[in-house]
């Protein structure tokens, strides 16, 4: 009988270190940021294109890019520039900001497929062969998350199909989350490309909190 308390003990010990580590899990998991490039509408190219805040918690938009591919193989990746935050209550779809933070529930309007693969020179007339070079597209955006230390990515990647009509296609069901350690390399070389920072690599943009 002297021996059942000391095993009760271990056992109600061992329960509330399951218990425990499955909260930590649950919270990591809540707390995670959840972004989705959005292919709103059909496969049309003048679709409108939207990042979409999932998460539980405010992001802060720092860049998003589009790397362009064309029909001979090049690479040319430009800046979204241009476009527009809508709040999850918010009704204004002409509110123009060119970033800053993205609640919950809330997305940013970066535009048509279209506009966004064209750039500036979407508002030229004559533009049909610089759309009909190119083949495959990845949109990317780093944002700040406040629970993360470093900041985060999310990148999607389309196809676009110039047989008849033109169509663009996500190349998957899901919107790629680089939130991992080994993604970090990734979402500061598109901030860097950016923003270029004075110091780059392994210095403040590496080993500081975001915060500071």
């Amino acid at each position: 009988m002297e021996y059942i308390a000391p095993v009760s003990s271990a056992i109600m010990a061992l329960v509330w270190i399951v218990y425990f580590q499955l909260f930590f899990i649950q919270y990591q998991r809540n707390n995670r940021p959840y972004l989705v490039i959005h292919h709103a509408q059909n496969e049309n190219p003048d679709a409108l294109c939207l990042l979409v805040n999932m998460g539980k918690e405010t992001v802060h938009v720092q860049c998003v890019q589009v790397a362009l591919f064309t029909r001979d193989g090049e690479e040319k990746t430009m800046t979204v520039t241009e476009y527009r935050r809508i709040q999850a209550d918010d009704s204004n779809v002409h509110q123009v900001l060119r970033q800053g933070p993205l609640e919950p529930g809330g997305y940013l309007v970066l535009g048509s497929f279209r506009n966004i693969i064209l750039g500036r020179r979407s508002e030229e007339s004559d533009t049909d062969y610089l759309f009909e070079d190119i083949v495959d597209m990845e949109i990317r955006a780093a944002v700040i998350h406040g629970p993360s230390k470093y900041p985060v990515g999310v990148r999607r990647s389309f196809t676009l199909h110039h047989e008849g009509q033109p169509q663009i296609f996500p190349r998957n069901i899901h919107s790629e989350q680089l939130v991992r350690r080994k993604d970090r390399h990734e979402v500061r070389r598109w901030l860097e490309t950016e923003l270029r920072p004075e110091r780059k690599g392994r210095s403040e943009s590496d080993s500081s909190d975001q915060s500071q």
